[in-house]
């Protein structure tokens, strides 16, 4: 009898080497070898042991209390490597969203400055036109220049004619004021003549006519200067005019003459900084076909480094299913240790889980049978979100009875297990009707607040929470690392109610490299 359990002991042992030797394999390439190597060892040991006869039970108990702990180590590393991958994942994807915003604003900060290099292009030749209209004015000023200094010549010539034609038609003027006075005085002489010829009588008839032609000449003469003084003055007049008129246009054209001179000099700074634009814009347009070819091997670079992101983040999940593939064979190890009743560092956790799970159980069936809840209600998955809840809250069919029951049974326990994070019964879908006193403090509307005090019906559908209330194993042992860095490990045991199951039993706790704690802090 002794040996037939000895060689079923064995094969235990052998195909617990055989489910170690994948593990073992892929462990390596996430730095696990020694846990595995350990638990090789031991398996290798205990068959040295069973074969030469020479083992006795303690050192058997100890040999599995060892694969015990190797196991913890395997699954610890695997959570780790899992949450490593995870979180490597989440930066990866999140580099991915980064670099292929930045691929797309790379391309079009390339044909940006592409086109900046063609508008700069475009401003360099308008420069260019502008500096040529600019010299072509100034050319064209110059002549006008040219001819506007000319006609102002002219003018002061002309003007220096019409004071000599004045200064002329003054004497003139007087010089028909001297004979208009000579031939007043004819005139009078004349008269006195006629008179004189007069009391002469018949020998003076004669020398009457002489004086009446003197005197008719006297006449035509003053008639003639007057005539003459008449155009002289009008022509002195005219002449004043004209030369106002030559002085003002002279006057003018000199102010011309300097309107013009200011236009020629602005032209000649507009053709200066036309020419110093052109040259800075063509540095410009330069400088940007160059950025536009940078920026353009910038965006093939990062469109490689962003392929590159993407394959890395298409392989990552199959790491992250390969830890979890080694986490999963931790777990199958460690429940086949369990069957073969050695004795581990989870018994005491995996019999309150039990006890607690069969209490309440028990608890749910005597309820129905008095009435307090159908098993309808007890069954019925209808989630109801609790409105202005952050994280989103559930009501249920059953949470109201769940509050009233399930705290006697999840309180004592932690109370009677100080090392315990959480102890709390789940649904099949992984709802949290009624949580720990500690995680059901009242809402602040703080969201960072209450994702830590607040904790209660909520749906915890992550891989660890949804397998908690969904399997019907004897026990599952899961370990998972925390976003604050804490290895934790999650024990499940399945509720069923009258033969139904209704969900799990699970108990958080912190791994044994982690630390012996009360569980202060630490959450579900």
């Amino acid at each position: 009898m002794k040996n037939r359990k000895r060689q079923q002991l064995m094969s235990a042992v052998v195909a617990v080497a055989v489910a170690v030797v994948p593990v073992a394999l892929f462990s390596k390439l996430f730095e696990v070898p020694a846990a595995v190597a350990a638990i090789a060892a031991a398996v290798v040991t205990a068959g040295m042991l069973l074969y030469a006869g020479r083992a006795r039970q303690r050192q058997i108990d100890d040999l599995f209390a060892i694969m015990g702990t190797e196991i913890d180590h395997v699954m610890i590393g695997a959570a780790q490597t899992a949450h490593f991958v995870d979180s490597i994942k989440k930066m990866i994807t999140k580099d991915v969203e980064t670099t292929s915003g930045i691929v797309v604003s790379s391309r079009q900060g390339a044909a940006t400055t592409g086109q900046i290099a063609e508008d700069a292009d475009l401003a360099a030749n308008v420069a260019a036109d502008v500096r040529s209209q600019s010299h072509a004015g100034r050319e064209e000023i110059d002549r006008s220049l040219t001819q506007i200094r000319e006609a102002s010549g002219d003018a002061s010539q002309s003007s220096e004619l019409m004071r000599v034609l004045q200064e002329k038609a003054r004497r003139i003027h007087g010089i028909t004021e001297v004979i208009n006075e000579i031939a007043a005085r004819t005139n009078l002489l004349a008269l006195n003549a006629a008179i004189e010829a007069a009391r002469a009588g018949e020998h003076g008839r004669g020398f009457a006519v002489v004086a009446g032609e003197v005197r008719q000449l006297a006449q035509r003469t003053t008639a003639a200067t007057q005539d003459i003084g008449v155009m002289v003055r009008e022509i002195n007049e005219e002449a004043e005019r004209a030369a106002a008129g030559m002085g003002a246009l002279n006057g003018k054209v000199a102010e011309a003459s300097r309107y013009v001179e200011r236009v020629h000099a602005i032209l000649g700074t507009i053709e200066t900084r036309a020419s110093d634009s052109e040259a800075n814009i063509q540095q410009i347009a330069s400088a940007a076909r160059e950025h536009a070819q940078s920026a353009g091997d910038t965006a093939r670079s990062m469109a490689g480094i962003h392929e590159g992101m993407l394959s890395t983040e298409e392989k990552l999940p199959q790491a992250a299913a390969s830890a979890m593939a080694l986490s999963e064979k931790g777990e199958a190890l460690f429940e086949a240790l369990a069957a073969s009743g050695a004795p581990t560092t989870h018994d005491a956790v995996i019999r309150a889980a039990q006890q607690a799970a069969a209490d309440i159980g028990k608890v749910f069936e005597e309820a129905t049978e008095r009435g307090d809840i159908t098993m309808e209600a007890l069954f019925d998955r209808t989630y109801v979100p609790i409105p202005n809840t952050d994280p989103q809250k559930h009501s249920s069919r059953f949470d109201a009875f769940t509050d009233r029951v399930l705290p006697a049974i999840q309180e004592g326990l932690l109370q009677s297990m100080p090392q315990l994070a959480y102890a709390g019964a789940v649904d099949n879908n992984g709802y949290f009707p009624t949580h720990n006193a500690k995680f059901s403090l009242p809402l602040t509307g703080d969201y960072e607040t209450d994702l830590v005090n607040n904790r209660t019906k909520r749906i915890f559908d992550d891989r660890t929470g949804s397998r908690c209330g969904s399997h019907t194993r004897a026990f599952l042992l899961q370990t998972y690392k925390r976003d604050t860095g804490e290895v934790m490990h999650d024990l499940s045991v399945p509720i069923f109610v009258k033969g139904r199951h209704w969900g799990g039993f699970r108990i958080g706790y912190r791994c044994q490299d982690e630390g012996r704690t009360s569980g202060a802090g630490l959450r579900t």
